[in-house]
């Protein structure tokens, strides 16, 4: 079941995607991929998520394991380059119906991620969706952005 939040503070939403990279950085790739929604366009599963991310954006066969997700708190910033975090919100006029999850899109986030490591330039993009008194993540892509 997906991870239900319960307010629209940006803090919370913070909160569910570092929990998100969490469960990646232990290797639990099932249950990251539970925590969130998923739109079928993008083909996610859990294998796809683990091959995307060792291929660094691109699907890779796995020989060998060339890049994971590891903890966010111990993260090095290299080259005093910070991670790129962007929670945003959209106004009244933007926000519009998900034909899939009937929710309403109402942002997006982009999110770095940090891989061997170090926090790198790969990315997670999720929609913000909403219905009535709960907001859900769907994850969209992950790519170097």
């Amino acid at each position: 079941m997906p991870l239900k939040i319960y307010s629209t503070d940006k803090i919370e939403i913070e909160k569910a995607v570092l929990y998100w990279i969490e469960l990646l950085a232990e290797g639990k790739y099932h249950e990251a991929y539970r925590l969130t929604l998923h739109d079928p366009y993008y083909g996610w599963n859990s294998p796809n998520i683990k091959s995307v991310i060792n291929g660094y954006g691109l699907p890779d066969e796995m020989l060998e394991e060339k890049y994971r997700v590891t903890a966010s708190d111990t993260a090095i910033i290299k080259n005093n380059i910070h991670p790129y975090k962007d929670i945003e919100f959209y106004g009244d006029l933007a926000k519009k119906p998900h034909k899939l999850h009937n929710m309403t899109i109402i942002g997006a986030v982009c999110y770095d991620l940090p891989i061997n490591g170090e926090w790198s330039d790969l990315s997670a993009t999720f929609k913000i969706l909403q219905r009535e008194n709960f907001i859900m993540l769907e994850l969209n892509e992950i790519h170097v952005f």
